[in-house]
Formats: C-alpha cells, sequence, structure tokens
C-alpha cells in the first residue's frame, strides 16, 4: 500500500485520524447530524434510501414539525402520513417506518441500540440498523452503502466484483473506536462529495496517499457503483428509428389496490371502442409525468393519486407519428371514490385477468411487462 513518510520524530497519522481531520474542515452540515434522537435518525435514514440529500431536507422538516417523536407518527393515520411524505416517492417506505415506532411503543417506548436489535423492528435491515446504532448509539459496527463500499475498493483494492458479506467484515475493521460517529458521516461525506460514481477527485482525498487506485480510470470505472446488482434490461416496444417524425408523450397509470389493477373501457364512440386500456392521455405542454398522471387521473376518475412510481416506457410507431408511452405504477389516496368519467365502464383485475383482457394493439407491451412480472409465462 502506498505511503508517503512521516517527518522523523512525527506521530504517524492514522487513516482514521487522517478522515476525521479532513471532516472537520470540510463537513457537510446536515440537520439530521444535531441530534441523536434514534426516531429521528430513523426518519432520515428512511428518507434517504434511494433519494438525494438536497431533496431529503425540507421534507424531512416538514416531517418532523407534524410528527415530532414516534408516539405522534405511530397514531397518525394512513392518508395523513402519506400525503406529509408525498412528493418523496417510494411511499411503502413511510407506512414501514409508522410500522417501527409501533413496534418500539409496544416494547414499552425503549428502542433498541444494537444492529440486531433494531433489526427486530419491522421494514428495518441491516443498512438502516447499522445507521441509527451508529448515529443514535455511538455503536462501533459497520454501515456499508455504495458511497462506502466505493473509498474502500478503490483504496484498499478490494476483489472485483465486490462481495457484499466481506465488504462488511472489511469496513467493521475500520471503523474509529473513539468516534464512529464522526467517522460512519465522513465516509458517506468522502464517496458523496470527493470519491464519486462519475469522478474520483484524488488530489482532494486526505487518502490519496493510501490509495492503490490513484489515478486509475478503469478501476475508477469497474467500482463506481460496487453494490449495483446487474440486471438483463428487456426491450420493449419499437425504437425510434425517424427522428424527424412527430413524437406524442402519452402517461398511463397501472393503478394497484389490494392485489388488483384498474382497467377502464373506451366509449364505444371512440376509435377502438370497447378495448379496455389504462386510464391515462397526452402530456401537455410544461407538464412533467407525475404531474399529467396526477391531472389525468383526476378528470378521468375523479380520484387523488397518492404515489406514481415509473414502471416503463417504450414507443409505438404509426404512418405520421410515434406515440411514446410513460407507464407509472400508482396507488390512489381512496380507491374507493373512483368513477368511469371518461370511459364506459371501470373494473378492478387479478394480474391473470389483466394480461387476458383486450386491450389496443399499441399497449401489447404493458400485458407483456405484467406477464413478467407476475410471472404468468
Amino acid at each position: 500500500m502506498n505511503r508517503i513518510a512521516d517527518a522523523p520524530g512525527k506521530p504517524v497519522a492514522t487513516p482514521q485520524q487522517e478522515l476525521l481531520t479532513w471532516y472537520a474542515k470540510i463537513g457537510r452540515d446536515l440537520p439530521w447530524r444535531k441530534t441523536r434522537d434514534p426516531y429521528r435518525i430513523l426518519v432520515s435514514e428512511v428518507m434517504l434510501q434511494q433519494t438525494q440529500v438536497d431533496r431529503v431536507i425540507p421534507f424531512y422538516l416538514r416531517f418532523l414539525e407534524l410528527f415530532p417523536d414516534e408516539k405522534a407518527l405511530a397514531a397518525a393515520s394512513t392518508e395523513a402520513i402519506h400525503r406529509a411524505w408525498k412528493g418523496l416517492g417510494y411511499p411503502s417506505r413511510v407506512e414501514r417506518l409508522r410500522g417501527a415506532c409501533q413496534a418500539v411503543l409496544a416494547r414499552g417506548g425503549v428502542w433498541p441500540d444494537t444492529p440486531d436489535g433494531l433489526r427486530e423492528l419491522p421494514g428495518i435491515g441491516p443498512y438502516t440498523a447499522g445507521s441509527v446504532s451508529v448515529f443514535a448509539f455511538a455503536r462501533v459496527v459497520p454501515v456499508v452503502d455504495t458511497n462506502v463500499a466505493r473509498v474502500y475498493a478503490r483504496r484498499d483494492g478490494l476483489p472485483l466484483p465486490i462481495d457484499r458479506d466481506g465488504v462488511w467484515s472489511h469496513v467493521a475493521t475500520q471503523v474509529d473506536p473513539h468516534d464512529p460517529i464522526a467517522y460512519t458521516n465522513a465516509l458517506m461525506d468522502l464517496g458523496a462529495t470527493v470519491c464519486t460514481a462519475r469522478v474520483a477527485h484524488c488530489d482532494r482525498c486526505p487518502w490519496s496517499h493510501r490509495c492503490v487506485s490513484r489515478g486509475n480510470a478503469l478501476v475508477h470505472a469497474q467500482t463506481a457503483n460496487p453494490l449495483k446488482v446487474e440486471a438483463k434490461k428487456v426491450a420493449y416496444g419499437v425504437e425510434v428509428t425517424d427522428r424527424k417524425k412527430p413524437r406524442r408523450h402519452i402517461v398511463l397509470a397501472l393503478i394497484h389496490h389490494d392485489g388488483r389493477y384498474l382497467v377502464a373501457k373506451r366509449k364505444q364512440d371512440q376509435h377502438l371502442g370497447g378495448f379496455w386500456e389504462l386510464p391515462g392521455g397526452k402530456r401537455e405542454k410544461g407538464e412533467d409525468d407525475r404531474t399529467a398522471i396526477a391531472r389525468e387521473v383526476l378528470e378521468e376518475l375523479g380520484a387523488e393519486v397518492r404515489s406514481a412510481r415509473a414502471l416503463m416506457s417504450f414507443h409505438h410507431e404509426f404512418d405520421d407519428r410515434y406515440l411514446t408511452f410513460h407507464v407509472y405504477r400508482c396507488h390512489l389516496f381512496d380507491p374507493a371514490v373512483v368513477k368511469p368519467l371518461a370511459s364506459d365502464a371501470l373494473k378492478w383485475v387479478t394480474p391473470e385477468e389483466f394480461v387476458a383482457l383486450e386491450f389496443p394493439p399499441a399497449n401489447a407491451p404493458i400485458q407483456d411487462r405484467m406477464r413478467r412480472y407476475h410471472r404468468l409465462g
């Protein structure tokens, strides 16, 4: 491992000391770093799952105004928590968060302070359990996300592809025993701001003299997302080959509730009347997909979208244009209120019934995707 010799007689700084010195100068000022309350730390960790820090901060502050502690969240209604979470994405997270708070209250209001104890709460996996253990209780335990794995993979030349269990074991040997909170925060900042997926800013890294991959672009590329599991992508629809042909964007809501999907029957006096389809329509100028989805669902069903998560996009070619379909898996605040405001009928169907319905030919990729998703052959 490359080292720069310290001056004679000068104590050799440990890697932990080097990182903590760097962190003391440039560490990010984040609201959840100012508390040791396990509830507030858990809220931040759940919000940060698959969501960027800058987006989380305002949601975190507003959420804690509404639900300042585990008692408030545990007692809140499902509609209230989803309205507070709306816009943050992945809404099932807030239900799991409330479930964890309810479990803590059932235990007498005492939070577990170890990773194993925290994992007994519903919806808490190894990463979140480790984070709460460190940041709330200063436990000397590893916390491994993509940023942390990338830093150690590059610094120490961990074998590729990364072994998930192996990297957790490796990180456990590196945690600073005297200040695990600052050390873990420093690791995350180093991976998020210096040793990033796109660029390794080696000239700004406090460990550049220790790093076996310094300046190695190939290793940097190979370790950009070291915990990512590659999945084979399936292409649906047709490829856009004529860039001069006009394109129209259509948003569709795959509305899910209680194991069933909502479909609408096209009016008989419309083109392809009598076919079943998903609620949705043309994305208007100035709209993003989710805004268009919310408007279309309100107009066609009289209902309010609680969440919309991208499922698939595909193209269909006509003689004079392309249609680009953007399908979102949606949940409603109140599925019981839906009405056929723009169709002849609505129906909740099982996945098996869904793939057997007669859809317009342009929508065939949706049924293909659902067959794969539900493994229906």
